[in-house]
């Protein structure tokens, strides 16, 4: 005996019609026959019978209407019972971010998920973006919020939004002038970018060299903040997304400028292992990501959501 077969009793007897049961369970007609007769052979008892005005249960039906209620009512007690315990456990997740959405989601994230999930703790760990995925193949995040994530059989990547790509120079540099910079000109600049396994200097090389054209990475290093101050000082270029930035630009200390028509631009992907099982409390944490993203593109013209 299954709790479908006890549902599809109890409607019956409800609305005195098989055909009526049927469609409002939505399934076909002979379909719920079957799982009646299923009944009566389990139990040795006819439980329904036809008469001119529809369909009833036989004396030994009633019985079971009663008790086929009562089970009924238990079973969604117990699932109430387990669905409050299970929020009631304290969970802990691991959520990568990189550095350049830090300071506009990492705020937003916990004080939104503390709001809407309390029992789950969020770990968040910065990393650039080629490091996360790396931390999700190893199973040492749960998920992570990762730029230009490599299409894989062992991730599971979900597209939120498209980030615009700036050219970032010292103020007063002769290549500090209005408008974009077309790619053909950042040849002529000498640049500090990350090393060789980051995914925004492989999405930039990438382009350039579809367009049979070359970077000069003279300083490759992996801290944002130690590029600005390269940048800042004069001593080189770089390609960073605008958010990074934007406080350096209004204090007059780094000036930004888009990349080519139209503008170069990278997107964000949320990822998990694929071959995991995702934990129950990871569905609720997607949510809050999703909505946070979504406020976040009708703030900032230079996010997108895709």
């Amino acid at each position: 005996m299954r709790s479908r077969q006890l549902e599809c009793f109890v409607r019956v007897c409800e609305l005195g019609s098989i055909t009526k049961a049927a469609h409002t369970l939505n399934i076909a007609q002979p379909a719920l026959g079957i799982q009646i007769k299923v009944l009566e052979r389990e139990f040795g008892v006819q439980l329904l019978e036809r008469t001119i005005v529809g369909t009833r249960p036989t004396p030994a039906g009633l019985v079971f209407l009663e008790e086929a209620k009562f089970i009924l009512r238990r079973l969604q007690d117990m699932k109430r019972t387990l669905r409050e315990i299970a929020d009631s456990v304290p969970c802990v997740l691991t959520l990568g971010i990189t550095p350049s959405l830090t300071a506009s989601l990492a705020g937003r994230l916990l004080e939104r998920l503390a709001t809407a999930r309390p029992r789950v703790t969020l770990n968040l760990v910065e990393e650039l973006s080629h490091k996360l995925v790396e931390h999700i193949e190893s199973g040492a995040l749960n998920m992570a919020l990762a730029f230009n994530a490599p299409l894989s059989r062992a991730l599971d990547r979900e597209p939120l939004l498209r980030e615009v790509l700036y050219f970032v120079t010292t103020p007063g540099s002769r290549f500090d002038l209005p408008g974009p910079i077309q790619l053909r000109d950042l040849v002529e600049a000498d640049l500090t970018m990350p090393s060789k396994g980051d995914l925004l200097r492989h999405l930039l090389e990438e382009v350039m060299n579809n367009c049979g054209l070359s970077l000069h990475i003279a300083f490759p290093i992996d801290s944002m903040q130690a590029m600005k101050s390269i940048i800042a000082k004069g001593i080189a270029c770089g390609v960073l997304p605008y958010s990074v930035v934007a406080e350096e630009i209004v204090a007059g200390t780094l000036s930004a400028r888009p990349i080519g028509e139209p503008p170069l631009s990278r997107t964000l992907f949320m990822v998990r292992d694929a071959r995991g099982s995702p934990s129950e409390s990871i569905g609720p944490v997607i949510g809050v990501i999703r909505d946070v993203i979504r406020e976040l593109c009708a703030e900032n013209a230079n996010y997108e959501l895709v």
